[in-house]
């Protein structure tokens, strides 16, 4: 089963108080022979406002507002343990531009060592805010980028910025990138349709544990 978030990305930054869309941020993003990970550079009031504070404890919502390292404009999956994840966010021009570095050159790694995002949003029938995607477990995952071919490396960074909003004065750049799971690594994820209909759903394989598992003797 496919599953697509698309999200609400200006509403990330500046939410219309009136509407009650979903939204995304990008939590953490490191590797791909960056010197340290990205910075949680992008400070915005954060709609969720349910009297627990979220189940996916990166998200460290304080005064209303939350830093992150980037707003979600879509992500997707095609719900296989080895299908890609999509990704489809807004970053500062300092995030940007390092991510651009990397994709103008010829990458040592395709290796990424730490990536958290989390989407939310609204139940109308109760009235509430839910968790609607997020890593269960490990809460950090560790993957490659999607690199079919050296020529085929699903990292771009866009060349123009665009503003968060019509009279504010902020420019972010949109980054799309693709993961896959890495070698003999496993993550689950929480996927949620409402407030009280959840899943959870496993990503990657360690092959070794099922060839042991395979050659085992019969009992």
């Amino acid at each position: 089963m496919a599953h697509s978030f698309p999200c609400d990305w200006k509403s990330g930054f500046v939410m219309d108080p009136t509407k009650k869309q979903r939204f995304g941020y990008l939590t953490a993003f490191n590797g791909l022979g960056l010197a340290a990970a990205l910075a949680t550079d992008i400070s915005v009031f954060c709609p969720y406002n349910n009297a627990t504070a979220p189940a996916y404890t990166p998200v460290a919502i304080a005064n209303n507002k939350v830093s992150v390292v980037g707003v979600v404009e879509n992500v997707n999956w095609n719900g296989g343990v080895g299908d890609a994840f999509s990704f489809s966010v807004y970053m500062s021009s300092e995030n940007a531009m390092l991510l651009k570095t990397l994709q103008q050159m010829t990458l040592k790694t395709t290796s990424i060592s730490a990536l958290g995002f989390w989407i939310a949003d609204f139940d109308e029938e109760v009235k509430a805010w839910f968790e609607q995607a997020h890593p269960l477990a490990p809460l950090s995952l560790t993957c490659q980028l999607n690199a079919p071919t050296p020529k085929d490396i699903r990292l771009h960074v866009a060349d123009e910025p665009v503003k968060v909003a019509a009279g504010i004065d902020v420019n972010v750049y949109n980054v799309y990138f693709e993961v896959v799971p890495a070698a003999n690594q496993t993550a689950t994820f929480n996927l949620a349709t409402s407030s009280t209909k959840k899943v959870a759903k496993n990503w990657g394989l360690v092959v070794g544990t099922l060839a042991k598992g395979a050659l085992a003797p019969a009992s």
